[in-house]
């Protein structure tokens, strides 16, 4: 077999490494799509549960319950809570220190002051601080930018819809909030359950917090145990919508397009940007002139009746142009 005189031959070599380098770095990326992990839904399907103000005898004993309503939402190290007082500013803001070990559909997630820990012997996910941050009389919790409840004579604004609040003569003593499960499968949360109202997603019950080491208690609906018969719809009959154009993620232009499309043919899509509600749009679609500052806006695909159960998004900055 012929050698090769690398001394004599610096082109031939330079090639080599070159490929070699190239097969290399195509390794590395290969193996990198393999190993990342997955970066979407991994705590966007959750949505405020419980939320207890403490009592008279005990007010600084409060917590915040989330839940999810799909598996794999247990990423949540650095997400947060954000409490708000009635007239919609901010109180506090409680982050998780670590991903919880519970991803399972259902599986809940509690935040807690010390004193709520002890008054009803659990140990929470994340802290909740300062205590007393949540009036009876109003206020609000939200989860992230993603779902927010509030209560009593709460009359500010929030990041993501409210609607009316709930118990709007003021939580009662002793009482929490609870978001009601009648909406689609009536033994388990969805996202049926969440209508954007307050006054009709929640009503007071007596506190029972379930920290994520409380397996969940929600069970699958029967073929027939859904409200109004029939089986529920799995998210795998429900579209998918995928976004195909979108602005920067900080631009100057304030009427932005975006595209979008989805795996259902025949698939009607519904826009909303903001606070604002969802309504009928297609591709493209065009805002309004926008006002400056950050907007979210979030689309989904409907096909049948059926809506995607995890919308497109996709957050933006619109600033002065230059």
């Amino acid at each position: 077999m012929r050698r090769l005189n690398l001394k004599r031959a610096p082109a031939v070599t330079q090639a080599m490494g070159g490929r070699r380098f190239l097969c290399a770095l195509a390794s590395t990326v290969a193996l990198g799509m393999l190993l990342a992990p997955a970066v979407s839904a991994t705590f966007h399907l959750i949505q405020v549960r419980e939320v207890y103000p403490g009592s008279a005898a005990n007010p600084g004993a409060e917590f915040v319950e989330l839940q999810m309503w799909k598996g794999g939402q247990n990423f949540v190290a650095g997400h947060f809570v954000r409490t708000y007082n009635a007239g919609g500013g901010v109180v506090a803001t409680s982050a998780f220190p670590a991903n919880v070990a519970n991803g399972a559909s259902q599986s809940t997630l509690v935040l807690a002051t010390a004193a709520a820990t002890e008054q009803f012997g659990i140990t929470a996910d994340a802290a909740l601080a300062p205590d007393e941050q949540l009036s009876p009389g109003g206020g609000a919790v939200c989860w992230e930018e993603i779902d927010c409840v509030a209560w009593g004579n709460f009359s500010g604004s929030l990041p993501s819809p409210a609607g009316s609040p709930v118990a709007s003569g003021g939580i009662p003593d002793g009482m929490a909030i609870r978001r009601s499960l009648a909406r689609g499968c009536p033994t388990l949360l969805d996202s049926a359950d969440d209508s954007d109202s307050s006054a009709a997603d929640f009503e007071a019950a007596s506190p029972f917090p379930r920290p994520n080491s409380a397996p969940p208690s929600e069970t699958p609906c029967a073929s027939t145990g859904q409200a109004g018969g029939g089986e529920p719809a799995h998210d795998e009959d429900r579209p998918q919508t995928s976004l195909r154009r979108k602005p920067p993620k900080r631009t100057s232009d304030r009427t932005p397009t975006f595209r979008f499309g989805s795996n259902a043919a025949d698939a009607k899509f519904e826009c909303k940007l903001d606070r604002k509600p969802y309504r009928r749009c297609r591709s493209p679609f065009t805002t309004k002139p926008l006002t400056l500052g950050s907007h979210l806006f979030r689309v989904r695909a409907v096909d049948h009746g059926l809506a995607d159960s995890t919308p497109a998004s996709y957050r933006f900055r619109v600033a002065q142009p230059g």
